[in-house]
């Protein structure tokens, strides 16, 4: 949400007064479109329609940055299957050659247990 401030400093009959508003929104203040429509009522239709500009661009990159970071999740998955994929048909294989069992429950054992342990590690360090 927004944060607005106002600081004043009196000395004599001289007065300093210090506005300061901070928001996330690309709305502007209801008070500074007042002193706005007092100055050039023409500039306030103007400001909704470059608030309306900015929303509409907010909303677009929001949905290109979530749409790639679901891309990027996707292939991370569909990669991680392939390389399971590929340690236990190469355990299976080795297995079935004959003379190699060792090598293929070493090879078939380490790949499920470093996918095992890289998706609950990745569950983990999300939170």
């Amino acid at each position: 949400m927004g944060r607005q401030r106002q600081i004043k400093a009196k000395s004599g009959n001289n007065e300093l007064t210090l506005h300061d508003h901070e928001s996330d929104s690309p709305i502007v203040p209801i008070a500074q479109i007042e002193r706005l429509h007092a100055i050039r009522p023409d500039k306030v239709d103007w400001i909704f329609q470059q608030t309306e500009a900015e929303s509409t661009a907010r909303r677009e990159q929001a949905k290109r940055i979530n749409t790639y970071v679901f891309i990027e999740r996707l292939v991370g998955v569909f990669c991680a299957f392939l390389i399971a994929a590929g340690g236990l048909a190469g355990a299976i294989w080795l297995a079935s050659i004959g003379g190699h069992e060792v090598s293929a429950s070493a090879i078939g054992g380490t790949t499920l247990v470093s996918m095992v342990s890289a998706f609950i590690y990745s569950g983990r360090q999300k939170k």
